[in-house]
């Protein structure tokens, strides 16, 4: 191909979106803090769960003429001290706990009904379904059964957005929230409650996939990584305003409707924010894209001449049909890529959810942790967009998870006991959250550079769905710990070892322009861990050649 024909195909791929309205202004920073105010709520759904199915204290129902009794003190002629699954076998409605005596040898039977610890919390779901001794372990199911509806969601939602725009799936993604967080709150058993979070968890994954491709699509440059790291906040948002009204709010049927209704307001985005203009040209839909661009050049104070026009994204032949996921997996080096990218995704989550659910309690008030936790994000997502502006994504990226699996894996070597609370333990233990907390941002990121526009949304939805396996898998590992209590940090600190030495495999993405098709994703080439001496002067020569002929 001549150095005319290469240099024409290059003007015609060149990014005419962020040429005309620029890589950041105050177009795309309104239509980002629009989108992203209206997917507060998404946030509410999923951190709800703290305190929908907060731990109370239960006993065995007081039977009539006892409901008057200390709590205490029924514990104690009942046989509760230790538990509160069995009482004594005594009839109730005839014993006289002033005068009668209680048999040494007495049997225990196991209760029918319970009494819930209500000075905190008005009504849990562990009170309302009597999730209690042989119900007990329903409580953590209904968090996997969450990440099970995330699951399907990631997949699906993911490919409608890339067939029928970001904008026209989001909108009723949010409206879908807040029907179904409605209906939970209505829930008679546990058995409709579960059926529809699971519902519930379907639509809010979309939402949290498609606002984040919709929201990166309006920038370019440097703030790709601003903006992709900055939507972290809206989640901090969320995760703040709900510790508000968990606060105010202490039935958790009453909550799941006040988190709910509001996204009903999403349909006001119909009329406020448009479809996103890079996904218009990547279909083709030039007169759509054209009235949004010049609206946006205006208000970035850059209107465009009326000669202006939008040209077709350059596809090739074999990208003319349409494209699949199965597409990222027809070439060697995107098919490595995408596969990387799987891998890094399912560790992210799975570290994450299994230090966070393995932990340990921090004590206290639950009002002032959840607070705490949330607070903390915001200096850890600060650091994150300083560091990936000025480094990069590859190195920062892999090296935060290395550093992760390092501190994890230093764990084994404290001797158990010796300190007080094992605190040494603790603090390798959140050093290495924290690295992960900041390689579980970057993904996202780093992700949404590599694929193209046409699929970004699928690619990076069916990544995630591996990433909602992994959390999954995660409170698994750590019940590991009954066999030995270094085995989940060994687990989880040889994967994220792994993950991070590979992720170096990746290329760096600081600085390009975001890929419209597969045919330019595959133009950003892995980059050996060990490259050949000889291939390396092959291509430094041929590199030479093309500049004497340029």
């Amino acid at each position: 191909m001549s150095p005319e024909k290469e240099k024409q195909e290059e003007e015609e791929t060149e990014d005419q979106y962020l040429l005309a309205v620029d890589t950041f202004g105050k177009w795309q920073f309104k239509m980002i803090m629009i989108s992203g105010m209206f997917c507060i709520p998404t946030a509410w759904h999923v951190l709800i769960m703290t305190f929908m199915n907060a731990k109370v204290d239960s006993w065995c129902a007081r039977p009539p003429g006892y409901e008057t009794m200390d709590v205490a003190r029924w514990r104690n002629i009942s046989g509760q001290t230790d538990q509160s699954c069995q009482i004594r076998a005594i009839n109730w409605t005839t014993f006289d706990y002033e005068t009668d005596l209680i048999p040494e040898d007495i049997e225990m039977k196991s209760c029918s009904e319970w009494e819930y610890d209500r000075s905190q919390f008005q009504a849990t779901i562990t009170g309302d379904f009597d999730l209690v001794c042989e119900n007990e372990s329903l409580v953590g199911f209904a968090q996997t059964l969450y990440f099970v509806g995330m699951i399907f969601g990631v997949l699906t939602f993911g490919i409608m957005a890339d067939i029928f725009g970001r904008k026209s799936v989001l909108i009723p993604l949010l409206v879908c929230a807040c029907i179904t967080g409605t209906i939970t709150s209505q829930m008679p058993s546990f058995t409709y409650f579960g059926i529809m979070r699971v519902v519930n968890a379907f639509f809010i994954i979309g939402i949290f996939e498609t606002q984040f491709t919709y929201s990166i699509e309006f920038v370019g440059g440097k703030w790709g990584t601003v903006v992709g790291m900055g939507m972290e906040y809206f989640w901090v948002a969320g995760w703040l305003t709900l510790a508000l009204l968990a606060y105010l709010i202490r039935s958790w049927r009453t909550l799941t409707l006040v988190i709910s209704l509001p996204s009903l307001s999403a349909l006001l985005m119909i009329w406020l924010v448009p479809e996103s203009p890079r996904w218009l040209l990547s279909k083709g839909r030039l007169d759509e894209a054209e009235k949004i661009i010049r609206a946006a050049a205006i208000e970035n104070n850059k209107p465009l001449p009326e000669s202006w026009k939008p040209k077709p994204v350059r596809k090739t032949e074999e990208n003319e049909s349409k494209v699949t996921l199965l597409d990222l997996f027809k070439t060697p080096n995107m098919r490595k890529k995408i596969l990387i990218l799987y891998y890094n995704f399912f560790v992210n989550a799975f570290l994450y959810f299994g230090l966070t659910l393995n932990i340990g309690d921090l004590g206290g008030d639950v009002y002032i942790n959840f607070t705490a936790s949330g607070l903390l994000e915001i200096p850890a997502y600060g650091a994150a967009i300083y560091v990936l502006s000025k480094c990069g994504r590859r190195i920062p990226y892999g090296s935060s998870l290395i550093l992760s699996g390092l501190f994890l894996l230093s764990v084994s070597f404290v001797p158990r006991g010796v300190y007080h609370k094992d605190w040494p333990c603790m603090v390798l233990a959140l050093l290495g959250k924290t690295c992960v907390t900041f390689s579980f941002g970057a993904i996202f990121v780093y992700a949404a550079e590599l694929v193209p526009t046409e699929i970004r949304t699928s690619a990076i939805g069916s990544a995630s769905f591996l990433g909602r396996i992994g959390g999954i898998i995660a409170p698994w590992v750590g019940k590991l710990t009954e066999y030995h209590p270094y085995i989940p940090v060994g687990i989880f600190g040889i994967n994220a070892i792994l993950a991070g030495s590979i992720a170096f495999m990746l290329p760096e993405t600081l600085g390009t322009e975001l890929p419209y098709t597969i045919q330019e994703s595959e133009k950003l080439e892995l980059v050996s861990l060990f490259p050949s001496k000889k291939k390396s002067s092959q291509k430094t020569a041929a590199d030479l050649e093309l500049s004497q002929k340029m």
